[in-house]
């Protein structure tokens, strides 16, 4: 059976591999920063950054940190710094940084606080709504919420779901064969395949049922 680490793991690789990074004067940033310096010395660099320059500059550097500390698996530093920047952005940016936020909460394995951060990111954010709502969803997931994760995933693959479709197809299936919903499993499965042939999720889908199930059986 996937644990709820192995799901997280996956889902995170999905969502990071599909957007890139705001610019919220990140480039300014960086060109402040002395090159070369270690990443002990890169935090300190940043934060007198964060804490020296006017608006723009300060969120700027309190994303990169967040980037930054997400990179190390420093999820708690992550989410903060990403919250403090999200606090000095307005629309698509504070959008983005929340968004960021919430991977940071997943991977510190806290559900209620990236549920936060997904739900507003889903309001604010056209663009990021699938990718919100996937976050949601495995969210409910690292809870052991399987209903209200199967529910969100479902209303997320109502509509064009872009890069997050095919680990939310392929976690859907899963979820509906574990409720005895054997159609709802299928037809998901036939999307995953037709619409995103060459995903690792389709290899997955195109295994024999027998496959599939020892492998959810694996921790």
């Amino acid at each position: 059976m996937h644990t709820a680490r192995s799901i997280l793991l996956a889902g995170l690789a999905a969502v990071l591999a599909s957007i890139g990074s705001r610019a919220c004067a990140i480039e300014s940033v960086w060109a402040r920063v002395p090159p070369g310096l270690s990443g002990d010395s890169l935090s300190p660099a940043l934060r007198q950054l964060e804490a020296a320059g006017p608006r723009a500059m300060s969120a700027g550097a309190a994303y990169a940190l967040g980037q930054f500390h997400f990179a190390r698996g420093e999820y708690r530093l992550s989410a903060a710094a990403f919250g403090r920047a999200a606090a000095r952005l307005d629309g698509a940016d504070r959008a983005d940084a929340r968004y960021r936020q919430g991977l940071s909460w997943l991977g510190e394995r806290e559900p209620g606080r990236a549920r936060a951060a997904f739900e507003e990111v889903a309001m604010l954010s056209a663009s990021l709504r699938p990718l919100a709502l996937f976050g949601l969803a495995q969210s409910f997931a690292l809870s052991g919420e399987s209903d209200h994760e199967l529910e969100t995933l479902r209303r997320l693959l109502q509509s064009p779901a872009g890069e997050a479709e095919p680990a939310a197809l392929e976690r859907y299936a899963v979820l509906c064969e574990r409720a005895h919903r054997a159609a709802d499993a299928a037809g998901a499965r036939e999307r995953l395949l037709r619409r995103w042939p060459r995903s690792f999720e389709a290899a997955l889908a195109a295994r024999p049922a027998s496959a599939r199930a020892e492998g959810s059986r694996r921790p």
